[in-house]
């Protein structure tokens, strides 16, 4: 089916009112139910829609029961804007025309709404004509047909619609009023929001940064011109790995939020707006365990690690242990059904490392059991389950783990790429093609003693690379790049180096480090991933929080531990001082431009600051200090 056919079908299929009818229908009704089901798991458009229709049946649900009083029945009746679409003036006795006072409510407990051809479509362009809508009289018609009572039928049959399309024009005349009423009373103070629905209005469009402070998410609109606003309900306790679902094509940042809420063991998702926080109907631990007593164990920490946003942002995957056996396993939302899938392993174990292919299809993660990691492939099409390796361990490192999984950037041959090690050293870097299927093996790229290994899918030309730090006598030393692809030989980047921090530039085309770092500082230098020339940046730069790139890889915020500077680093020009000065707790380039920098200060110096840094000019947008990280969010 494509979009238009089930956009058509949308409302029928959230009222589960397809399969009704004789059997024949039923049946037919039933194999379209199936049918919209699989194009709304493919189809980011049209669950959207979907998602919009529960949203405002939920709201419609909540909103208050209010009869109309006689003075607002009057004034609908006796409105210009009735009279003239009814064509009666002012002499025509309004009492006659009332809708008869008795209500007739919904068995369901849902609003009744006006069925229109197409369902809960959204208005377009093409389409500027006032819909038709089918009336039925109020009486069945004779079930024999008499000769001459044509003309008299067809006058009824009209007068019972002209009836019927003035009460329709009079609850509409009467709807909007009511609204205007209401939002006098809800400016006043007067009107308390039904419980249930979120008791804040929906932030207005466009980007904004948000942050955790004190166990609550908070948002902030990237030009500043309004105060951050909490995102996250009074009673929840927010984990610190919150995070943002991806940006679909055409946006800067992500529109919705997957949190955990610490006291009572749940995942929650809410949009970017503040709007529609949902916990998500899967029990995390066992009911009747303390949530504080799990989270230091390896199940609880491998939970509160756990949360990832497929490519295009319709399914969550997340981990759970609701059995209370101290082995947490693998869930996957889809947000366009609400349906959870449970991803079912060989082995027993913690799941950890959760990570989707770049085509949203797959989902690399490993299990640990004791000692023994093993790394899988669940393909969500199919269901398939593929088992990488059985262990990441050897005889030489028997106590090793897996540090980093990730994907190769390539959706034509996908290939996962992982880091062994311990906490002290990194001993090998694997490959393998999931492509070729169960053919396929392991790949052995980079063994040895290295202080780090970093992936980024956007390194050197666009096929992912391993930026790695060797050691020297045990010591961190010097930087090395090791790609992903076959028959690659590693590409050595420094010399005489005592490296303790590197990481990659967005754009994967370039690398910063900080050398011979002593108390947490150290001297900054850029390095080219290609060419191999090193950039002086600075001395003295702190580690934390750590240097911070623009998108497109010109520019480099740092700080000095009393001061933020930017470096532009390919004009090699001198760093400019960013105003206001203190140490930083966060650094942020804008999702959209690279020219505005979010400021987080903390100590004594405490807020957060939206930086001009072609001006110089900043702009304090929070006075209370940001924990943890900084990430950007945009409301459609």
């Amino acid at each position: 089916m494509n979009c238009e056919q089930v956009e058509e079908l949308l409302s029928a299929y959230l009222d589960d009112t397809l399969a009704v009818g004789e059997k024949e229908a039923a049946k037919a009704g039933s194999q379209l139910h199936m049918a919209i089901t699989t194009h709304l798991t493919g189809c980011l458009h049209c669950s959207t829609i979907l998602a919009d229709f529960r949203r405002f049946d939920n709201l419609l649900a909540h909103m208050p029961r209010i009869s109309p009083s006689p003075a607002l029945r009057d004034k609908i009746f006796s409105s210009p804007e009735y009279l003239e679409l009814t064509g009666t003036n002012n002499s025509i006795d309004t009492a006659t025309t009332r809708p008869y006072k008795s209500v007739r409510r919904a068995a369901s407990g849902r609003p009744q709404l006006v069925a229109l051809p197409g369902g809960r479509r959204f208005s377009t362009a093409k389409s500027q004509t006032t819909p038709h809508i089918p009336m039925s009289p109020a009486v069945p018609p004779p079930t024999e047909k008499r000769p001459g009572r044509w003309g008299l039928r067809a006058m009824q049959v009209t007068i019972a619609a002209a009836l019927l399309l003035t009460l329709g024009v009079g609850s509409l005349i009467g709807w909007n009023l009511w609204l205007q009423s209401q939002a006098q009373l809800t400016n006043s103070g007067a009107i308390t929001p039904p419980a249930g629905i979120d008791q804040h209005t929906p932030l207005s469009a466009g980007m904004r940064f948000v942050f955790l402070r004190d166990g609550a998410l908070w948002s902030a609109p990237a030009d500043g011109s309004t105060p951050s606003s909490r995102l996250t309900p009074m009673n929840v306790t927010v984990a610190a790995n919150w995070s943002i679902s991806p940006p679909i094509p055409g946006r800067a940042a992500g529109d919705m939020i997957a949190y955990i809420d610490l006291q009572r063991a749940q995942v929650h998702t809410i949009r970017s707006d503040g709007q529609r926080d949902t916990v998500v109907p899967q029990a995390l631990l066992k009911a009747g365990i303390s949530p504080a007593s799990v989270w230091e164990t390896a199940s609880g920490e491998a939970i509160l690690q756990s949360l990832m946003w497929s490519k295009d942002g319709s399914m969550l995957a997340f981990v759970a242990d609701p059995t209370g056996t101290g082995t947490a396993s693998l869930y996957i939302l889809s947000l366009a059904t609400g349906n959870i899938q449970m991803v079912h392993t060989p082995m027993k174990g913690n799941v950890i490392s959760p990570v989707w292919s770049p085509d949203g299809v797959r989902i690399a993660f490993a299990v640990t059991h004791g000692s023994l990691v093993s790394v899988l492939d669940y393909n969500t099409q199919n269901n398939g389950l593929l088992l990488i390796t059985n262990s990441v361990n050897s005889q030489a490192y028997p106590n090793d783990t897996l540090l980093t999984l990730d994907w190769s950037p390539s959706i034509d041959a996908p290939t996962i790429t992982w880091s062994v090690g311990d906490t002290n050293q990194v001993h090998s870097i694997w490959v393998h093609h999931v492509g070729m299927g169960t053919t396929a093996t392991s790949q052995l790229i980079l063994s040895g003693q290295y202080a780090q290994a970093i992936y980024s899918r956007n390194g050197h030309g666009g096929l992912g690379s391993w930026l790695v730090v060797t050691t020297l006598a045990g010591h961190p030393a010097n930087l090395l790049r090791m790609d992903v692809t076959a028959g690659a030989f590693p590409v050595i980047l420094t010399s005489g180096k005592q490296i303790g921090f590197a990481q990659w530039s967005a754009d994967g085309t370039q690398a910063d480090y900080l050398d011979s770092i002593i108390s947490n500082v150290g001297t900054l230098h850029v390095v080219n991933a290609t060419t191999a020339v090193d950039t002086f940046i600075a001395q003295r730069v702190a580690d934390e929080p750590a240097p911070a790139w623009s998108g497109n890889g010109q520019y480099l915020a740092y700080s000095t531990g009393t001061q933020v500077a930017v470096m532009d680093v390919r004009g090699n020009t001198h760093p400019m001082q960013i105003k206001p000065h203190g140490p930083a707790s966060a650094l942020l380039w804008s999702a959209t431009t690279s020219q505005q920098l979010v400021v987080a200060l903390r100590d004594g110096s405490q807020g957060t600051y939206i930086v001009d840094t072609q001006q110089n000019v900043a702009h304090q947008v929070d006075q209370q200090q940001v924990s943890g990280s900084v990430l950007w969010t945009e409301i459609p």
